[in-house]
């Protein structure tokens, strides 16, 4: 006679331990939310993906390049910022992270940061292929007329930044943004927008130059941020 096994659900049978990263991917609600993202892999590659459903304790992500089972990557996701991570699943053209090891106070920031993406309207116009990450780190601006003052990066992407600055300069006004050229192209409540004159191709190094006090061109004279040509303004 062939006994049937105990069911480990059971009461008296031996339940399947979950592990600890299983427990907490359980207790975070998962949204649909499509988001533009950057990744940094562990090999000093960056690729860009969308985040197809995101909660506070991981993400999926459609990317052309998933990186493997295991490694572990930092993301740059619009509206919601950088956040590290471990890939626990990784298919075709998808790949699941888990984010590291947070804080309770963490994990509750980036849950409020999804929901304030779900409910903000998306803005007409916006062609932006980056995502537009959160930062509020302090920052100089060196202004073509010589003026140098101190500021906040409030968010920035592979194409401009959004910048609390206190006098606003002008419209128009060319300027150095840490060690990045950029040309203002629109004034808000806070401060400016800014568009970068030159192509960059990883967040990583633009939030490093942006952040820089010490530009390595003169912030001043002829050679000053030079114009944008006929690139289209986006930030």
């Amino acid at each position: 006679m062939v006994k049937s096994q105990p069911d480990k659900g059971a009461k008296g049978g031996a339940p399947e331990p979950v592990s600890e990263d299983e427990k907490d991917r359980r207790q975070h609600l998962r949204v649909t939310l499509p988001l533009k993202t950057r990744f940094l892999t562990s090999d000093g590659c960056e690729w860009s993906g969308t985040v197809t459903n995101i909660s506070a304790g991981g993400a999926m992500v459609k990317a052309k390049y998933p990186p493997a089972f295991g490694q572990t990557v930092v993301l740059y996701i619009d509206q919601i910022g950088r956040v590290e991570g471990k890939v626990v699943r990784t298919e075709k053209d998808n790949f699941a992270v888990s984010y590291q090891r947070k804080r309770r106070v963490k994990r509750a920031k980036i849950a409020d940061q999804i929901t304030t993406a779900m409910h903000r309207p998306r803005r007409a116009g916006d062609r932006r292929s980056s995502p537009r990450i959160g930062v509020d780190a302090p920052a100089t601006v060196y202004l073509e007329d010589g003026r140098v003052i101190e500021c906040a990066i409030l968010d920035i992407s592979l194409t401009g930044a959004s910048i609390e600055i206190s006098p606003r300069p002008p419209l128009g006004m060319r300027l150095i943004l840490g060690r990045m050229t950029a040309k203002v192209i629109r004034r808000h409540e806070k401060g400016i927008g800014v568009v970068f004159t030159g192509a960059a191709d990883r967040m990583e190094e633009v939030i490093a130059e942006a952040t820089d006090d010490a530009p390595t061109i003169e912030a001043s004279g002829p050679n000053f941020a030079q114009p944008f040509g006929k690139k289209r303004a986006r930030d």
